[in-house]
Protein backbone atom coordinates (compact mmCIF):
# COMPACT_ATOMS: atom_id res chain seq x y z
CA UNK A 1 0.00 0.00 0.00
CA UNK A 2 1.11 3.65 -0.74
CA UNK A 3 1.30 5.44 2.30
CA UNK A 4 2.25 8.81 1.02
CA UNK A 5 -0.05 11.90 1.76
CA UNK A 6 -0.19 13.15 -2.04
CA UNK A 7 -3.19 13.19 -4.14
CA UNK A 8 -3.61 12.39 -7.80
CA UNK A 9 -3.43 15.15 -11.05
CA UNK A 10 -7.24 14.22 -10.77
CA UNK A 11 -7.79 16.21 -8.18
CA UNK A 12 -9.29 19.48 -8.16
CA UNK A 13 -6.65 22.49 -7.14
CA UNK A 14 -8.14 23.83 -4.08
CA UNK A 15 -8.48 19.99 -2.64
CA UNK A 16 -5.12 19.72 -3.84
CA UNK A 17 -3.57 22.20 -1.70
CA UNK A 18 -5.63 21.69 1.27
CA UNK A 19 -4.43 18.07 1.24
CA UNK A 20 -0.93 19.55 0.43
CA UNK A 21 -1.10 21.96 3.86
CA UNK A 22 -2.69 18.97 5.77
CA UNK A 23 0.32 17.05 5.36
CA UNK A 24 2.38 19.74 6.56
CA UNK A 25 0.58 19.15 10.39
CA UNK A 26 0.22 15.30 10.01
CA UNK A 27 1.40 13.58 13.21
CA UNK A 28 0.45 10.54 15.13
CA UNK A 29 -2.89 10.31 16.77
CA UNK A 30 -1.41 8.51 19.79
CA UNK A 31 2.24 10.88 20.41
CA UNK A 32 2.06 13.18 18.28
CA UNK A 33 5.31 12.64 16.37
CA UNK A 34 5.09 14.14 13.41
CA UNK A 35 3.93 11.97 10.14
CA UNK A 36 6.06 12.54 7.08
CA UNK A 37 4.69 11.52 4.08
CA UNK A 38 3.53 8.39 6.06
CA UNK A 39 0.31 7.30 8.15
CA UNK A 40 2.62 4.50 10.34
CA UNK A 41 4.44 6.49 13.13
CA UNK A 42 7.89 5.67 13.15
CA UNK A 43 8.03 6.19 16.90
CA UNK A 44 5.35 3.94 18.00
CA UNK A 45 3.70 2.20 15.54
CA UNK A 46 -0.01 3.43 15.03
CA UNK A 47 -1.15 3.31 12.07
CA UNK A 48 -3.97 4.50 10.22
CA UNK A 49 -4.50 4.18 6.53
CA UNK A 50 -5.45 5.96 2.65
CA UNK A 51 -8.24 5.75 0.64
CA UNK A 52 -7.99 7.64 -2.01
CA UNK A 53 -7.42 11.22 -0.45
CA UNK A 54 -9.40 10.22 2.87
CA UNK A 55 -7.13 9.23 5.74
CA UNK A 56 -8.30 6.95 8.47
CA UNK A 57 -7.35 6.97 12.32
CA UNK A 58 -10.12 5.42 14.06
CA UNK A 59 -13.28 6.71 13.78
CA UNK A 60 -17.01 4.86 14.24
CA UNK A 61 -17.81 1.23 13.61
CA UNK A 62 -20.53 0.05 11.29
CA UNK A 63 -22.23 -1.49 14.35
CA UNK A 64 -22.18 1.74 16.00
CA UNK A 65 -24.26 3.63 13.47
CA UNK A 66 -26.77 1.31 13.53
CA UNK A 67 -27.64 0.94 17.32
CA UNK A 68 -30.66 3.94 16.80
CA UNK A 69 -33.32 3.03 14.52
CA UNK A 70 -33.28 6.93 13.23
CA UNK A 71 -29.59 7.32 12.75
CA UNK A 72 -29.87 4.13 10.51
CA UNK A 73 -31.94 5.98 8.52
CA UNK A 74 -29.85 9.10 8.61
CA UNK A 75 -26.67 6.79 7.81
CA UNK A 76 -28.20 5.41 4.43
CA UNK A 77 -28.99 8.99 3.74
CA UNK A 78 -25.61 10.45 4.74
CA UNK A 79 -23.69 8.14 2.83
CA UNK A 80 -25.72 7.61 -0.70
CA UNK A 81 -26.62 11.48 -0.76
CA UNK A 82 -23.84 12.96 1.17
CA UNK A 83 -23.57 16.23 -0.91
CA UNK A 84 -27.60 16.80 -0.53
CA UNK A 85 -27.85 15.98 3.06
CA UNK A 86 -27.00 19.26 4.38
CA UNK A 87 -29.62 20.87 2.39
CA UNK A 88 -32.45 18.50 3.14
CA UNK A 89 -31.65 19.56 6.81
CA UNK A 90 -31.63 23.05 6.20
CA UNK A 91 -35.44 22.13 4.80
CA UNK A 92 -36.55 19.85 6.91
CA UNK A 93 -34.97 20.52 9.94
CA UNK A 94 -37.36 22.00 12.94
CA UNK A 95 -34.05 24.08 13.50
CA UNK A 96 -33.16 27.48 12.52
CA UNK A 97 -29.38 28.51 13.17
CA UNK A 98 -28.67 31.84 13.39
CA UNK A 99 -27.91 33.16 9.95
CA UNK A 100 -24.16 33.62 9.01
CA UNK A 101 -23.11 32.69 12.24
CA UNK A 102 -20.37 30.04 10.93
CA UNK A 103 -19.87 31.65 7.23
CA UNK A 104 -18.95 35.07 9.34
CA UNK A 105 -16.39 33.22 11.48
CA UNK A 106 -14.72 31.33 8.49
CA UNK A 107 -14.05 34.53 6.32
CA UNK A 108 -12.66 36.37 9.63
CA UNK A 109 -9.73 34.03 8.52
CA UNK A 110 -7.37 34.32 5.41
CA UNK A 111 -8.33 30.56 4.42
CA UNK A 112 -5.46 30.78 2.36
CA UNK A 113 -2.84 30.96 5.07
CA UNK A 114 -5.10 29.59 8.12
CA UNK A 115 -4.96 25.54 8.51
CA UNK A 116 -8.71 25.68 9.85
CA UNK A 117 -10.93 22.59 10.42
CA UNK A 118 -14.73 21.30 11.20
CA UNK A 119 -14.31 19.04 13.99
CA UNK A 120 -17.46 16.71 13.46
CA UNK A 121 -18.20 18.20 10.14
CA UNK A 122 -20.71 15.07 9.30
CA UNK A 123 -21.72 15.69 5.40
CA UNK A 124 -20.89 19.64 5.57
CA UNK A 125 -18.21 21.06 3.38
CA UNK A 126 -18.14 24.43 3.97
CA UNK A 127 -15.86 25.55 2.37
CA UNK A 128 -12.93 23.66 0.02
CA UNK A 129 -9.83 25.29 1.88
CA UNK A 130 -10.89 23.75 5.47
CA UNK A 131 -9.90 20.26 6.95
CA UNK A 132 -13.32 17.71 7.61
CA UNK A 133 -12.61 15.61 10.15
CA UNK A 134 -15.70 13.05 11.22
CA UNK A 135 -15.80 9.76 12.79
CA UNK A 136 -17.92 8.94 9.94
CA UNK A 137 -16.38 7.88 6.38
CA UNK A 138 -18.64 10.09 4.31
CA UNK A 139 -17.23 11.37 0.97
CA UNK A 140 -16.22 15.01 2.05
CA UNK A 141 -14.30 13.73 5.20
CA UNK A 142 -10.74 14.12 4.96
CA UNK A 143 -9.67 12.76 8.29
CA UNK A 144 -11.97 9.94 9.77
CA UNK A 145 -10.69 9.87 13.42
CA UNK A 146 -11.61 9.99 17.27
CA UNK A 147 -11.99 13.61 17.92
CA UNK A 148 -10.60 12.76 21.09
CA UNK A 149 -7.12 11.80 19.09
CA UNK A 150 -6.50 13.82 16.47
CA UNK A 151 -3.53 13.15 14.03
CA UNK A 152 -2.85 16.55 13.80
CA UNK A 153 0.07 18.48 15.86
CA UNK A 154 0.27 20.51 18.60
CA UNK A 155 -0.31 24.27 17.58
CA UNK A 156 -0.81 23.53 14.09
CA UNK A 157 -4.31 25.12 13.83
CA UNK A 158 -5.76 28.89 13.26
CA UNK A 159 -8.99 27.84 14.05
CA UNK A 160 -11.87 25.52 13.99
CA UNK A 161 -15.85 25.32 14.25
CA UNK A 162 -17.57 22.14 15.76
CA UNK A 163 -21.28 22.25 15.51
CA UNK A 164 -24.04 20.54 17.08
CA UNK A 165 -21.14 17.52 18.35
CA UNK A 166 -20.26 17.51 21.90
CA UNK A 167 -24.05 16.50 23.03
CA UNK A 168 -22.81 13.72 21.31
CA UNK A 169 -19.88 12.68 23.13
CA UNK A 170 -19.50 10.75 26.45
CA UNK A 171 -16.57 12.58 27.67
CA UNK A 172 -16.90 16.41 26.40
CA UNK A 173 -13.61 17.37 28.03
CA UNK A 174 -11.60 15.04 26.48
CA UNK A 175 -13.01 16.68 22.91
CA UNK A 176 -12.36 20.22 24.29
CA UNK A 177 -8.81 19.45 25.61
CA UNK A 178 -7.82 18.46 22.02
CA UNK A 179 -9.10 21.18 20.58
CA UNK A 180 -6.98 23.02 22.63
CA UNK A 181 -3.98 21.47 21.71
CA UNK A 182 -4.00 21.42 18.64
CA UNK A 183 -4.86 25.52 17.96
CA UNK A 184 -2.21 27.65 17.83
CA UNK A 185 -1.73 30.32 20.53
CA UNK A 186 -4.51 32.94 19.74
CA UNK A 187 -6.35 30.24 17.73
CA UNK A 188 -10.32 30.60 17.75
CA UNK A 189 -13.08 28.03 17.89
CA UNK A 190 -16.84 28.23 17.26
CA UNK A 191 -18.87 25.42 19.12
CA UNK A 192 -22.51 25.05 18.50
CA UNK A 193 -24.55 22.84 21.54
CA UNK A 194 -28.28 22.38 21.89
CA UNK A 195 -30.30 23.47 24.87
CA UNK A 196 -34.07 22.69 24.35
CA UNK A 197 -33.83 19.85 21.72
CA UNK A 198 -35.05 16.46 22.15
CA UNK A 199 -33.08 13.30 22.17
CA UNK A 200 -31.22 12.80 18.26
CA UNK A 201 -28.68 9.89 18.02
CA UNK A 202 -25.79 10.18 15.85
CA UNK A 203 -24.87 8.01 16.91
CA UNK A 204 -25.25 8.87 20.82
CA UNK A 205 -27.06 11.66 22.67
CA UNK A 206 -25.83 12.68 26.20
CA UNK A 207 -26.16 15.69 27.25
CA UNK A 208 -27.50 19.26 26.58
CA UNK A 209 -26.33 23.02 27.91
CA UNK A 210 -27.56 26.02 29.37
CA UNK A 211 -25.89 29.21 28.83
CA UNK A 212 -24.00 29.81 32.00
CA UNK A 213 -23.06 25.54 31.89
CA UNK A 214 -21.86 25.87 28.30
CA UNK A 215 -19.06 28.86 29.48
CA UNK A 216 -17.57 26.75 31.73
CA UNK A 217 -16.92 23.93 29.68
CA UNK A 218 -13.83 25.89 28.27
CA UNK A 219 -11.98 26.81 31.39
CA UNK A 220 -9.14 26.37 28.91
CA UNK A 221 -9.93 28.89 26.63
CA UNK A 222 -10.81 33.27 26.95
CA UNK A 223 -14.48 33.25 25.73
CA UNK A 224 -15.14 35.85 23.20
CA UNK A 225 -18.87 35.43 22.70
CA UNK A 226 -21.88 33.09 23.92
CA UNK A 227 -25.37 34.03 22.77
CA UNK A 228 -28.35 32.08 21.23
CA UNK A 229 -27.26 29.63 18.20
CA UNK A 230 -30.67 28.81 17.55
CA UNK A 231 -34.00 30.47 19.14
CA UNK A 232 -36.73 29.80 21.19
CA UNK A 233 -39.32 28.81 18.35
CA UNK A 234 -36.86 26.13 16.82
CA UNK A 235 -36.60 24.06 20.46
CA UNK A 236 -40.71 24.35 20.46
CA UNK A 237 -41.46 22.92 17.36
CA UNK A 238 -39.21 20.21 17.39
CA UNK A 239 -40.66 19.55 20.95
CA UNK A 240 -44.21 19.65 19.92
CA UNK A 241 -43.45 17.13 16.71
CA UNK A 242 -41.92 14.51 18.93
CA UNK A 243 -45.01 15.23 21.68
CA UNK A 244 -47.47 15.03 18.31
CA UNK A 245 -46.25 11.78 16.57
CA UNK A 246 -46.42 10.23 19.78
CA UNK A 247 -50.20 11.08 20.63
CA UNK A 248 -50.57 10.33 16.96
CA UNK A 249 -49.41 6.78 17.21
CA UNK A 250 -51.28 5.37 20.09
CA UNK A 251 -48.33 3.37 21.83
CA UNK A 252 -46.66 1.73 18.50
CA UNK A 253 -43.50 2.82 17.89
CA UNK A 254 -43.70 1.56 14.48
CA UNK A 255 -46.44 3.82 13.78
CA UNK A 256 -44.49 6.55 15.94
CA UNK A 257 -41.64 5.98 13.40
CA UNK A 258 -44.24 6.59 10.67
CA UNK A 259 -46.08 9.72 11.77
CA UNK A 260 -42.94 11.81 12.64
CA UNK A 261 -42.00 13.26 9.47
CA UNK A 262 -45.33 14.05 8.73
CA UNK A 263 -45.29 16.35 11.36
CA UNK A 264 -41.95 18.23 9.34
CA UNK A 265 -44.38 20.37 7.90
CA UNK A 266 -44.60 22.61 10.65
CA UNK A 267 -40.89 22.91 10.24
CA UNK A 268 -41.19 26.38 8.47
CA UNK A 269 -42.55 27.90 11.65
CA UNK A 270 -38.67 28.48 12.53
CA UNK A 271 -38.26 31.42 10.67
CA UNK A 272 -40.01 32.98 13.24
CA UNK A 273 -36.54 32.92 14.92
CA UNK A 274 -35.10 35.17 12.55
CA UNK A 275 -36.63 37.72 15.06
CA UNK A 276 -37.01 35.49 18.35
CA UNK A 277 -33.18 34.42 18.65
CA UNK A 278 -32.28 38.14 19.11
CA UNK A 279 -35.09 38.80 21.63
CA UNK A 280 -33.50 39.50 25.30
CA UNK A 281 -34.36 36.54 27.11
CA UNK A 282 -33.82 33.96 24.39
CA UNK A 283 -31.63 32.13 26.34
CA UNK A 284 -34.76 31.09 28.70
CA UNK A 285 -35.42 28.51 26.25
CA UNK A 286 -33.19 28.56 22.97
CA UNK A 287 -33.13 25.45 20.73
CA UNK A 288 -29.09 25.92 21.35
CA UNK A 289 -26.63 27.84 22.09
CA UNK A 290 -23.35 28.91 20.30
CA UNK A 291 -20.07 30.21 21.68
CA UNK A 292 -16.59 31.70 20.11
CA UNK A 293 -13.72 31.09 22.28
CA UNK A 294 -9.69 31.84 21.95
CA UNK A 295 -6.78 30.27 22.79
CA UNK A 296 -4.73 32.16 25.18
CA UNK A 297 -1.42 33.78 23.34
Amino acid sequence: MNDTIVDTPAVAPAALARHARLAEVLACPSCHHPLRDTVVCPQCGTAGRRTGAQLKFGGFESEELKADALNRVKEFVKTRFHKLYPTAIRVLSPVMDRPGAISGFLKSFDLDRDLVADFGCGTHRRDERVICMDGGSYGNVDIVTDLRKLPLADDSLAGGVSIAVLEHVPDPAAHIAEMHRVLRPGGRMLVFVPFMQPFHASPYDFQRYTEVGLKEQFPQFEVLSLKPGAGPTSGMIWVFQEWLAMLLSFGSTRLYRLVLPLTWILSPLKLLDLIMVHHPMAAQVASGFIIEVRKPA
